[in-house]
């Protein structure tokens, strides 16, 4: 056997290895958050889905939550929900065949033009609010209000402690 071989052997992982692994894994912040986030999710786009709404996704709620009342461009978008200008683009064009939006020209600048919420898509905003209202109903109904203001606060200054801009 060549000596590639054998370190190879002696780099097995042990069985206690995996068991620790396992444990740590369980108790991940990361994966936890990322979890649950997935797990609300796919909660909100149900609720929507029952509500009228089949291709709701739940990205569509960051981009219309910052849709300005008189109005947004792509690129001001882009900047508020931390995504490139290529993925905006995809993104509007997703939600304006949905009826959400739609464009219009831009008072100063015959180029551009500013995205405008549809009354389909204010509805889908209000939906969103009562959405967000019943699962927090859910996570109060599982552990408690104490417990979910508690993660709220603390996520929300570990958002301000953050580096990442907030919204």
């Amino acid at each position: 056997m060549s000596q590639a071989g054998t370190g190879e052997m002696e780099r097995k992982l042990s069985p206690e290895f995996f068991e620790m692994y396992g444990q740590m894994k369980r108790r991940n912040v990361f994966r936890v958050i990322i979890r649950y986030g997935k797990y609300m999710a796919a909660r909100a786009e149900a609720i929507a889905h029952e509500h009228g709404y089949p291709n709701f996704k739940l990205m569509y709620m960051g981009f219309l939550a910052n849709v300005d009342p008189n109005g947004s461009t792509a690129s001001e978008l882009a900047r508020c929900i931390h995504v490139t200008k290529q993925a905006m683009s995809k993104m509007v064009k997703e939600i304006e065949r949905e009826g959400y939006v739609e464009f219009r020209p831009h008072e100063n600048d015959g180029r551009a033009s500013v995205i405008h919420l549809t009354p389909r898509g204010e509805d889908l905003l209000r939906l969103g609010v009562k959405i967000s209202e019943e699962l927090k109903s859910e996570m109060v109904a599982g552990v408690g209000e104490a417990h979910v203001e508690h993660l709220i606060d603390t996520l929300q200054t570990l958002m301000e402690k953050a580096e990442w801009p907030s919204n």
